[in-house]
């Protein structure tokens, strides 16, 4: 017997004349179980909302139903309404759509003469009226029977395998758990381009969800390596099989030298229970075509299934796609779709999944996720070592999850990539053993400071570059052809079919490894990378040769230049004497920023600015070698020399001597509040600058450019406060930083440590309070007392924490209490 799952609901359809309205309810009444138990969705006019087109949104159902009910009685007969609804399914059903049409006889009417003939069983059995049963709950309990044998036939044949689902909620992510597609998937960010065929290709729309995808009728996405290709086609495929709609997924590695209607049906049989023929008769179905390679005959067999198919959506690698199919006038009419990296909403969104399968029920406490956010983006890097992809994002969380122990914080690198390298090596046929993965290492290393060596600032060359390079290391090393044909593996080697790395994280990691092996002999190479940190290529390898040594020189080299930097700058305290130009700008900011606005909300809003930021970033870094200034690098190098310094705090700190720790810590702070006092560190400043504008600019009073002027250093101020910040925010090291935060006694050094615990803490807490209570105390000062009322409320607009600690916070910064829904 076949054990049906739950996927498929069928479809009912309820024609009948309004006269006859009680017995539409004593049938729905006697189908209830069937709904419960989700084996049937029913449909009747009464529940078109207000101000649709009752003809347009019949007909539409119409169009969607498995099995039409017609309420037979003289009302319905007499009917034009119904009359036409019985015609219009008949004629579809003649069409040899799979349509199922029932009669229910309710009284004793000219039904036989309205069937004239046609082949279709009535119910109650016999046509048996229903007003004619003594009892007609039994007449009703008759025609439940019947409906559900039409369901079971239906499930039957459109019930899928559970050995297929099986294979189709498979992940390839190491987990303690089990753990499926659905438990993780979040539905990516697809740039949509309309059909060539429509005239000029333009930007259509940015698709986030399916309903939008499955508007369009020929789909063609395209992604790079690891971008969830496959992933999307298997979401695709259990979404439609969850709203009951027919759906065929092919892989087309599969198919090749097989009859294409022959195709279908064994696809079919592989996935789904029944007959095939009896399948393909209905409406609106979607055919999944993933892993679209270059071989020719594949676009032919598409064309030949659009003929078959109401829908059909194709996926395949975006180097294949613009190699081969861009320009192909056979797929002319299909909406090319792009998967481009999540954003952050969507990582958090995907973060919160994941960790949720884990939390026994419990709520999953925003300040963790933001903990485990900040670690993947230390690794991500705004999209320059891996994209933003769900595959990579899980690899990280999986790597903290599957090979370590709960109480052993997530590592930035090391164990990140060497274990996506290693596992890549082994799907790609790589015995596991020491040597085997040794000699493709060794390798690889040599293959990354050759490329180094050719002074290209990509991490790929050419086949003749990688020719050359091969020819060489035989020389020296032994490899065989079998190690580098799977090296070169389409789906899961290290490298491209040219010999270049197939992903910069690859590239990165191993040149970093190589350096970190011959220090010695690459000290001055190293210096100089060092002496270069502030661009973007020289700060990627420090950060992983710094990963792959246990030596602290670099360390050392990278405190010293940092700390001489910006020479004669002392760092910024922050009293009340160096703040006091920022009276006039917080006297603008309101003193209750608190949103009305949910958490979540807030944090969406929070993630739009970041991508934001990412991108600028993005230019930034782009355009930073076009213009060489000394004065412009020193602040740069500062800047990206302390996101070094807190790479180290977070790959490192295990290893680190607790003093060299504090000494990191103080490096990152100075760092940062040296940088405040680079610019418009005080009023005489600010006045010589204004003046010097008003001269130029006569058409500006002097008085809105000293206010503009003070709004930009208060603004610069607080960047370099939250940079620094950001960089130490290592939950492990709070105890030090505590200790260099209590040693230098500062204002400024005080708001840092405070502004740490916001960052280290999972939510508000009596700590909290206390803390907050002591600084406010402590500083009279307008400056640092509204910043800390400001950072406190901004972290309640983004965290959820207990009611009571949050009414204990706002008594403390004397602002009104807002309740929202979403506080615990």
């Amino acid at each position: 017997m076949v054990n049906h799952s739950p996927k498929f609901s069928a479809r009912l359809f309820y024609s009948y004349c309004h006269e006859d309205v009680q017995h539409k309810k004593a049938m729905e009444k006697a189908l209830a179980l069937l709904r419960r138990e989700n084996l049937l969705s029913d449909w009747s006019d009464q529940k078109i909302l207000p101000g649709k087109r009752i003809s347009v949104t019949v007909r539409n159902k119409m169009k969607q139903t498995d099995i039409f009910v017609f309420l037979l009685s003289q009302h319905f007969i007499a009917s034009d309404e119904c009359i036409e609804e019985w015609n219009w399914a008949k004629s579809q059903a003649a069409t040899k759509q799979l349509i199922f049409r029932i009669p229910i006889i309710l009284e004793p009417c000219a039904w036989l003469d309205l069937l004239d003939g046609d082949d279709i069983l009535a119910l109650p059995p016999d046509g048996t009226a229903v007003s004619t049963y003594d009892d007609e709950a039994a007449a009703w309990h008759q025609v439940y029977e019947g409906i559900k044998s039409v369901i079971d036939e239906l499930r039957k044949h459109f019930t899928p395998r559970e050995t297929y689902l099986a294979e189709v909620q498979q992940t390839e992510f190491l987990s303690h758990d089990q753990v499926r597609l659905k438990d993780i998937y979040t539905f990516p960010r697809l740039s949509c381009f309309t059909p060539k065929a429509a005239g000029v290709q333009l930007s259509d729309a940015t698709i986030t969800n399916e309903r939008q995808l499955l508007e369009k009728p020929f789909v063609l996405i395209h992604g790079s390596e690891m971008s969830g290709k496959t992933a999307i086609s298997r979401h695709l495929f259990l979404y439609l099989l969850d709203q009951s709609l027919p759906v065929l997924s092919v892989d087309l590695n599969q198919v090749s030298g097989k009859p294409k209607e022959r195709i279908f049906q064994e696809f079919y049989s592989h996935q789904f229970h029944g007959d095939y023929e009896l399948w393909k008769l209905q409406t609106n179905k979607t055919l999944i075509l993933d892993n679209l390679s270059e071989a020719g005959p594949l676009v032919d067999f598409i064309v030949f299934a659009k003929s078959h198919f109401e829908r059909i959506i194709v996926t395949v690698s975006s180097d294949t796609f613009i190699s081969f199919f861009r320009d192909d006038a056979r797929l002319a009419d299909f909406y090319e779709m792009k998967i481009e990296p999540l954003t952050h909403s969507q990582q958090e969104h995907l973060i919160r999944r994941r960790l949720a399968l884990r939390s026994a029920g419990e709520p999953v406490l925003d300040g963790t996720v933001d903990k485990i956010e900040d670690r993947v983006n230390s690794i991500i890097i705004s999209n320059k070592i891996v994209p933003r992809y769900p595959f990579y994002v899980l690899s990280i969380l999986q790597t903290y999850d599957a090979f370590m122990p709960d109480n052993l914080a997530m590592s930035s690198f090391g164990h990140c990539y060497h274990a996506l390298i290693v596992a890549k090596l082994i799907k790609a046929g790589i015995s596991e053993s020491d040597s085997d993965i040794n000699a493709c290492f060794n390798f690889a290393e040599k293959l990354a400071y050759s490329i180094y060596q050719s002074n290209s600032r990509d991490e790929t060359r050419d086949a003749t570059h990688f020719t050359e390079f091969l020819k060489e290391y035989r020389e020296s090393y032994i490899i065989t052809q079998s190690t580098l044909s799977r090296l070169k593996n389409s789906r899961y080697g290290l490298l491209s079919p040219e010999g270049g790395f197939r992903a910069p994280y690859i590239y990165f990691f191993f040149l970093g490894r190589y350096f970190a092996k011959a220090q010695s002999e690459h000290e001055e190479q190293i210096g100089r990378l060092c002496e270069e940190s502030h661009v973007a290529t020289s700060r990627l390898i420090l950060l992983f040769i710094i990963h792959h040594t246990n030596d602290h020189k670099i360390i050392d080299d990278i405190l010293l230049r940092t700390m001489c930097s910006i020479e004669g700058v002392d760092p910024a305290v922050l009293d009340r004497k160096e703040s006091g130009r920022f009276f006039k700008v917080l006297a603008s900011i309101p003193n209750n920023i608190l949103s009305e606005d949910s958490v979540e909300a807030q944090r969406r809003n929070e993630r739009d600015r970041r991508d934001v930021a990412d991108s600028e970033v993005s230019e930034l870094e782009e355009e930073e070698l076009e213009e060489e200034r000394d004065d412009v690098n020193e602040i740069y190098r500062v800047l990206k020399s302390n996101q070094i310094l807190g790479q180290i705090l977070r790959n490192k700190y295990g290893s680190l001597e607790r003093s060299k720790i504090e000494e990191v810590v103080e490096t990152i702070v100075d760092g940062g509040l040296r940088l405040i006092n680079v610019v418009l560190k005080d009023d005489k400043e600010i006045e010589q600058l204004a003046l010097y504008i008003r001269e130029k600019h006569p058409q500006y009073k002097k008085k809105q450019i000293e206010r503009a002027l003070r709004h930009l250093s208060f603004v610069w101020t607080m960047i370099n406060v939250e940079n620094a910040v950001h960089a130490i925010n290592v939950p492990e090291i709070r105890e030090v930083v505590m200790k260099v935060v209590s040693r230098r006694a500062t204002p400024a050094y005080d708001l840092i440590g405070y502004f740490n615990h916001l960052d280290a803490t999972n939510e508000l807490s009596d700590e909290t309070v206390e803390e907050l209570d002591a600084l406010l105390k402590k500083h009279k000062n307008p400056f640092i007392q509204n910043v800390l009322s400001l950072r406190t409320q901004h972290y309640m607009n983004t965290h959820a924490s207990k009611r009571r600690v949050e009414q204990r916070v706002c008594s403390l910064l004397k602002v009104k209490y807002v309740h929202k829904g979403s506080r615990r």
